[in-house]
């Protein structure tokens, strides 16, 4: 008990200092995109399209891990990540050759290691968090992840602001940042090296990829692969373009557009927890049905006003509702799969979302190519549209239904009062 307890403590610092890394450098990739000259659909494709070829890599992560050992492997792999941010960093300083072209190779090595870990740490952490501990720990890990992320987003949001007024110009910001995110990394892979992998003799074998998409009809994953993968095709939409929207469309400065992305993961960190007794309470799926209806009128609610305290009410709105979903996501997935299928499952949702995730980008791209920058609008409207049909059709039969389960409707109430029910 005690070894799992270091392990766990571990498991916070890691997921930390990896939010950490997030917040320095993955948040700030768009903008870097902009000050190499990105025109709003490349800064879509940058968004959207090293997830894909990431998602197509991560395939091979589950027989690598499978020879190396899960743990090594991840440490491995983020190691790796670590030094990258070099390479990126670098580009804010070259004056020679298509940067663009080269901050897109990057970052898509960036999401090929990215998605390569996720299916191997969560096969490995299903093992490790017992069951009865799973949603008190991870909504506790992921107060501390957001804090993390807030931190370091506002701090690399300074040094930008700072930067771009100074003599040194914007691009020593993002040198320094990208250098943060980088030691980040490193501090995050010195504590996965710590925890323990409970797991005693050879590793099971994994199903093939094959046998994985045959169980999508008749494995309790199936549903809920289908309402996730359809649901960020139709958060893509817009939310590839957020960025070129506010800084360019709305001319925010640096620091606004920190302010926005800090209110987001402040109101994260104050949801955290309270999702992860709603799960525990009325278990996964009511979370993640409850949290996706609280997701589908974001968007629409964008092409509202323009006002920046509007815009701030409406970001602390958004990452109430990302908080529940994205660690309902998690706990549904573990419910959903067993030990031996679930790096394979997670691999082919991984695949599935990036493929997902390009499509709708190119549509929302090619809305905006057309309509110019009166298509943001546009796009954020159809987001939210498709996402209530989404979530209309596929919600109520996903994950795996809990003994006494209250009604959706007294659950729905509850968190948008943000109570408890008796």
């Amino acid at each position: 008990m005690t070894r799992l307890r270091r392990s766990l403590r571990a498991s916070v610092v890691d997921g930390a200092a990896c939010a950490a890394m997030t917040g320095f450098g993955e948040l700030y990739f768009p903008a870097f995109g902009l000050l190499l000259g990105a025109s709003p659909f490349q800064v879509g494709l940058l968004t959207t399209v090293p997830i894909l070829c990431g998602s197509a890599a991560q395939l091979l992560a589950p027989r690598a891990a499978h020879r190396m050992g899960d743990k090594r492997f991840v440490v491995l792999a983020a190691v790796a990540q670590a030094l990258l941010f070099a390479a990126i960093g670098w580009l804010a300083l070259a004056t020679a050759g298509d940067r663009y072209a080269a901050l897109l190779v990057g970052v898509a090595l960036y999401w090929g290691l990215a998605l390569g870990i996720n299916p191997v740490w969560n096969a490995w952490m299903g093992r490790m968090v017992p069951p009865v501990a799973r949603s008190r720990f991870f909504g506790r890990r992921a107060a501390a992840v957001n804090a993390a992320l807030l931190g370091s987003t506002l701090l690399g949001g300074a040094l930008l602001h700072a930067a771009a007024g100074s003599d040194w110009g914007a691009a020593s910001g993002f040198v320094a940042v990208f250098a943060l995110a980088g030691l980040s990394r490193l501090v995050s892979a010195r504590f996965l090296a710590v925890q323990h992998d409970p797991r005693h003799g050879p590793p099971p074998p994994r199903p093939h990829l094959l046998a994985v998409v045959r169980g999508l009809r008749g494995r309790p994953y199936g549903r809920l692969i289908a309402l996730l993968v359809l649901m960020m095709g139709a958060v893509h939409i817009s939310a590839a373009y957020f960025p070129p929207y506010m800084l360019q469309r709305l001319g925010l400065s640096y620091a606004e557009y920190t302010i926005l992305n800090a209110a987001v993961l402040l109101s994260r960190i104050a949801s955290s927890a309270y999702w992860g007794e709603v799960a525990r309470r009325h278990g996964n799926r009511r979370a993640l049905q409850v949290a996706g209806t609280l997701l589908v009128p974001l968007a629409g609610l964008w092409a509202i006003s323009d006002q920046f305290l509007y815009l701030v009410a409406l970001q602390v709105l958004a990452g109430f509702a990302w908080a529940g979903f994205e660690l309902a996501t998690v706990l549904t997935l573990f419910d959903a799969t067993r030990d031996e299928e679930r790096a394979g499952a997670l691999s082919l949702y991984t695949l599935l979302n990036g493929v997902a995730i390009v499509v709708g980008s190119l549509l929302g791209g090619s809305i905006l190519r057309w309509l110019g920058s009166a298509g943001y609008p546009a796009i954020f409207l159809l987001s939210t549209s498709l996402r209530g049909v989404i979530l209309a059709s596929l919600a109520r039969g996903v994950g795996v239904r809990r003994d006494g389960e209250h009604r959706f409707r007294r659950v729905f109430v509850e968190v948008i009062s943000f109570g408890r029910a008796s």
